[in-house]
């Protein structure tokens, strides 16, 4: 295949291949998916059992999930209470992992506009002095083989 058709295939669009993992935007969408699939989950399993009306019940779930509480609803039944102790364990799981992935996101947004302003960077020769650790006028290379053999 050649270079200019690898760029257009799905697997390159989903995993980075330099990094060796998913990209951080799929990352970010797919934990929003979770949290937004948790919240209808729980708003339609509740609906059927309870006579509440469909905003109370997405109300009810987006202020338990974002840890605020809701207050003015006490689940009484057993089922109702299993059901709401794995569904909030669940859903809080993945809201901390979408805050995570957004932290994620914009952490790696930071290291590649300090890398593009390094690389693309003069070198003067205040650069030079600073690398001179030793203030002994000369600047010293050095290489490590091993490194290149790491994988």
């Amino acid at each position: 295949m050649e270079k200019t058709q690898e760029w257009f295939l799905a697997r390159n669009c989903i995993i980075d291949m330099v990094k060796g993992r998913i990209r951080i935007r799929l990352k970010v969408d797919l934990a929003f998916g979770v949290v937004v699939l948790c919240i209808g989950i729980g708003t339609l399993m509740l609906y059927f059992v309870d006579n509440l009306d469909q905003i109370n019940f997405v109300y009810l779930f987006v202020m338990s999930v974002t840890i605020v509480g809701y207050g003015d609803k006490v689940f009484k039944t057993l089922l109702e209470r299993l059901f709401i102790g794995i569904w909030l364990l669940i859903s809080k799981l993945a809201v901390d992992r979408e805050f995570l992935y957004l932290v994620e996101a914009r952490v790696d947004k930071r290291h590649m506009s300090i890398a593009k302003w390094v690389l693309h960077r003069d070198i003067t020769i205040e650069d030079l002095l600073a690398a001179d650790i030793n203030n002994n006028g000369f600047i010293r290379f050095y290489f490590n083989l091993s490194n290149l053999f790491l994988v």
